[in-house]
């Protein structure tokens, strides 16, 4: 059985029982010590207009008081081989996680990180980008307003000046 921490899209549970369909035990959770950063060019994800990649949400180390929030879930083998197919831009790295609504509670999970790649800018204007942060925060509203403010609070966006363009990202998000 292996414990994964996921940050992104695999947050919504449809979208994780699409490639982890026994995924059980899924509870929010933190992880400290990151930060969440759409800077990574996607393998799979493109957007149909101009047939570029879109930006995918990857993490950065940080401070230890930083943290990003997510979801852990257990799963067996079986969709084991799935999941890394899924997710090969990215290594898996295990570190403890806390329960999200108390810290003092931890276990150890296993989470996906990219290191050693080119930073790739998140692209505003395209629909396919806005739907998959869309899909990250339709998850999030499973565990009520503190975690959607949290997601939203702690979600970095590579090439962005983010302060122009704070309003504009997520307004287009379809919650």
């Amino acid at each position: 059985m292996n414990k994964i921490f996921a940050y992104g899209s695999l947050i919504n549970e449809s979208d994780l029982r699409r490639t982890v369909p026994e995924a059980r035990n899924i509870l929010p959770a933190k992880l400290y010590g990151y930060k969440r950063v759409f800077d990574l060019v996607s393998t799979y994800r493109f957007d149909p207009q101009t047939g570029i990649p879109i930006c995918v949400l990857n993490l950065h180390r940080a401070s230890s008081s930083d943290f990003v929030n997510g979801i852990s879930f257990e799963m067996d083998d079986s969709s084991f081989d799935d999941l890394l197919e899924r997710e090969k831009a990215y290594e898996l790295v295990e570190s403890n996680i806390y329960n999200y609504y108390d810290s003092g509670i931890y276990c150890k999970a296993n989470f996906f990180i990219s290191v050693d790649y080119d930073p790739y800018s998140y692209l505003l204007d395209s629909e396919l980008q806005q739907h998959y942060l869309s899909l990250c925060l339709q998850g999030c509203y499973k565990y009520g307003d503190n975690f959607i403010e949290d997601f939203k609070r702690t979600t970095f966006f590579f090439g962005v000046e983010y302060s122009q363009y704070q309003e504009l990202i997520w307004k287009n998000v379809i919650e």
